[in-house]
């Protein structure tokens, strides 16, 4: 009995030291960034300013579509290589994939928007 007594004891230590593991203050982990990928077009792009905007839209031949800055995301040719900025592919017409995330801007907290992450120039759709 007093054996019993003693396993049960040391069961019990056991499973409250695991349950007591994390130590207060300790960070948990954050969450993976989520990338989301879109399809579409560059309906128009605009190189001044020292960045580079373009008008993305799932129509090629829109006037207009939603902005995005592409300065500082990766890029590629269809599945070539991954290359730094600036983005050397860019034309009118061009058909492109995006990969988005949701990003805050450190002064305004839980404020998200749209940041390209990574841009790659596709063939045109058919070939």
């Amino acid at each position: 009995m007093p054996r019993t007594r003693f396993i049960v004891a040391w069961a019990l230590t056991a499973l409250l030291l695991g349950a007591c593991g994390e130590k207060e203050g300790e960070a948990t982990p954050a969450p993976d960034l989520q990338i989301e990928r879109r399809a579409g077009y560059a309906v128009v792009v605009d190189e001044s300013g020292g960045r580079t905007l373009i008008g993305f839209s799932a129509d090629r031949n829109a006037t207009s579509g939603d902005s995005y800055d592409v300065s500082q995301a990766l890029w590629r040719v269809e599945a070539g290589n991954w290359n730094e900025p600036p983005v050397g592919c860019l034309a009118v017409g061009r058909r492109l994939e995006l990969g988005i995330s949701k990003v805050q801007n450190a002064s305004q907290p839980n404020l998200l928007r749209d940041r390209v992450v990574w841009l790659s120039c596709l063939a045109p759709a058919g070939e």
